[in-house]
């Protein structure tokens, strides 16, 4: 690392070391890009509440709904090779989708939440995650909450069987099978980025403290944020039956610096250390903006894009910083990964405490607010 990245490694380490000696971390990796070079890989604190070994820097951290860009990006390699238009419906991919209502929604759409097919089944069971094909079969039964196309409620689960059912129907591939091969082998990360974890690694996996989303908030019960994301369903996600299931919508497993060094080569036209994942012609279909109505699920206007969501909040309050461009996706309790393409920095953080942190609030949003400060990026 240069003198410059030195000063930004020991910086971060300095406010991750705050965190952690006030509780408000247990675990956690970071990991940060300035254009090609790496100048953050920070693994610290321990596996989990009651896993007291050391964070290792290829720890393995259940990122929820980070997963969502990584799936993302699946597509818009699809797309580029000529696989996937955005534009087109999704039954042209998926002819099952169809039934509902649901023949005119597009891929944009679909992957911009705006199916109406947030909800899981009441009462939640845990096969609910874990059966993959009924997971597919549900989106191609579901009857959509409100006409596809004209509202967005956050598909908190259910965007993992809609985005894997599209990658599937239009290639014959698992999506499962076009993160590893397409992303995480090219980049050399493989071992680092996995959505449904094999035999093997289980000493490698941190352990959650959870914190379900919504928990002690006045919302009422029969709301749609409960609907998407059922409570029931939170204390399974340190079980290995979800681990090993594939949910391209938030049960991925990273290191930081695997998640940073992928938004890298985002953040550098679609290429790093030789390696392109697309030309930089497609990171403008990235930046697209579909909708930033308010959302039906977290009930305030999130700017939404092809599987993407942006910086750009009001005031700059947002953990992805000031700038529309960014892009990449949050996850919940504040996992989070992304690039920004005008700053030429990707940020990737990984932690093991999840936390319902209030907007413009919380450790994540403070470190990558110190990440721009020191880079410069601000």
């Amino acid at each position: 690392m240069t003198l410059a990245s030195g000063t930004v490694q020991s910086g971060i380490r300095d406010l991750v070391e705050e965190q952690l000696a006030s509780g408000r971390q247990i675990g956690i990796q970071v990991g940060v890009y300035q254009g090609s070079e790496p100048v953050v890989d920070i693994a610290a604190g321990v596996m989990g509440p009651e896993d007291p070994r050391p964070v290792q820097a290829d720890s393995l951290f259940c990122s929820f709904s980070v997963t969502k860009g990584v799936a993302a990006l699946a597509v818009h390699i699809l797309a580029e090779k000529g696989q996937i238009d955005y534009d087109a419906p999704v039954v042209s991919y998926w002819p099952e989708f169809a039934p509902n209502g649901k023949e005119r929604l597009t891929v944009a759409q679909a992957l911009s939440h705006q199916a109406g097919l947030h909800a899981m089944p009441s009462p939640f069971k845990p096969e609910h995650i874990t059966d993959w094909d009924a997971g597919i079969r549900r989106m191609e039964q579901g009857v959509p909450a409100w006409e596809p196309g004209t509202a967005t409620g956050y598909h908190a689960v259910t965007f993992g069987w809609i985005v894997g059912g599209i990658v599937q129907g239009a290639t014959g591939r698992h999506i499962k099978d076009v993160i590893r091969e397409e992303i995480a082998e090219p980049l050399g990360i493989a071992d680092e980025f996995f959505v449904g974890i094999p035999d093997g690694l289980e000493e490698r996996l941190t352990t959650l403290e959870i914190a379900p989303a919504g928990e002690g908030a006045p919302i009422p019960a029969d709301h749609d944020m409960f609907k998407a994301m059922p409570p029931p369903m939170w204390p399974h996600f340190n079980e290995m039956p979800f681990r090993q299931a594939c949910l391209p919508s938030g049960n991925g497993h990273f290191t930081a610096r695997a998640l940073a060094k992928m938004y890298a080569a985002l953040a550098n036209g679609g290429e790093i250390d030789g390696v392109q994942l697309v030309p930089a012609t497609r990171i403008p279909h990235m930046q697209r903006l579909m909708t930033e109505d308010v959302d039906r699920v977290l009930m305030a206007p999130i700017p939404k894009g092809i599987g993407f969501m942006f910086g750009g909040s009001s005031a700059g309050a947002g953990p992805m910083g000031p700038r529309r461009s960014a892009f990449g996706h949050p996850g919940a309790g504040g996992s989070i990964a992304f690039c920004d393409p005008e700053g030429r920095l990707s940020v990737a953080i990984c932690i093991n405490k999840m936390q319902n942190s209030a907007p413009g609030e919380g450790p994540t949003i403070e470190l990558c607010n110190r990440i721009r400060e020191l880079t410069g990026a601000a």
